[in-house]
């Protein structure tokens, strides 16, 4: 008796083992996957178009980035036999809503933190279009962002990933490993080129995580993430309708500092029976 029982224990064990390293590989597949995707598309964009790559051109290789992504994780997700409603996506009206937001969760504090740097001092902030000319940048801007990394980013690291090892730890430390992950993902794409990213990606990549943790959905993390990065490219020089002095300010304290600490409150009172220590459910394969 005591013979069958152990028996049974160590087969159990092998059969977690087993299931924890098909979950670590699946994660180092879409991982891998995820890299040639980028890069492939960046590689291929710099050999057809060098230098003059426009507006229409990157808002067309945003929509093959997304594509190619969502491709890629719909069918991972047919082989573990996944609904997307596990991997942080629900109904279409939920996810406007919690897109919303994610989006007036930066918007709002961010709005806040602009007056409060412009009326200290702190900033100073030169228009040098007309404003038709920069709502209609500013659209087409936001949707460019939205294929080209927030939605792929968030689906691939908030989405699959989270999902994945949140079966294997608790809310916390998936958090933790999912901001290592895409700041890996990162170097591997190239997007660590400078000290200031090199700051930046890790410490946003686990605000984005605290957002879809607390939220339960990725479409939150993808509004937040929509929103704080439109702000940082519409100001870049190469757009050219705008002139900042005292851009570190701006953006440390009005773009993260403030969104950051006001969304992880705001969310706080609506989540408020979030459970840090808890795991996902073992999915049968």
């Amino acid at each position: 008796m005591v013979g069958k029982t152990i028996k049974r224990e160590v087969i159990c064990m092998a059969k977690e083992k087993l299931t924890t390293n098909r979950i670590l590989l699946r994660l180092g597949i879409v991982s891998i996957v995820g890299i040639i995707i980028w890069n492939g598309l960046g590689y291929i964009t710099d050999f057809l178009l060098g230098d003059t790559i426009g507006r229409i051109h990157r808002l067309l290789i945003a929509l093959i980035t997304t594509i190619l992504t969502v491709a890629l994780l719909e069918v991972a997700r047919r082989i573990d036999k996944l609904s997307w409603k596990q991997l942080g996506v629900k109904s279409v009206r939920t996810n406007f809503c919690l897109f919303s937001l994610g989006f007036f969760l930066w918007l709002i504090p961010a709005a806040i933190g602009v007056i409060i740097c412009i009326t200290f001092g702190w900033v100073e902030i030169t228009l040098h279009s007309n404003w038709d000319v920069l709502i209609v940048s500013l659209l087409l801007l936001i949707i460019t962002v939205f294929f080209m990394e927030a939605l792929p980013e968030e689906l691939m690291f908030r989405g699959y990933m989270y999902r994945y090892l949140h079966i294997l730890f608790p809310h916390w430390a998936t958090v933790l490993l999912q901001a290592s992950l895409f700041t890996l993902f990162a170097y591997f794409v190239g997007a660590l080129y400078s000290v200031e990213q090199i700051q930046f990606i890790p410490g946003f990549a686990l605000i984005l995580g605290y957002i879809r943790s607390v939220s339960g959905n990725v479409w939150t993390s993808i509004g937040f993430h929509v929103a704080i990065m439109t702000a940082f490219q519409i100001l870049s020089p190469l757009h050219e309708h705008v002139d900042v002095s005292g851009m570190f300010a701006l953006k440390f304290f009005a773009f993260i500092l403030l969104p950051s600490a006001i969304g992880a409150i705001a969310l706080g009172f609506i989540y408020p029976n979030h459970k840090w220590s808890k795991k996902a459910s073992m999915p049968s394969l």
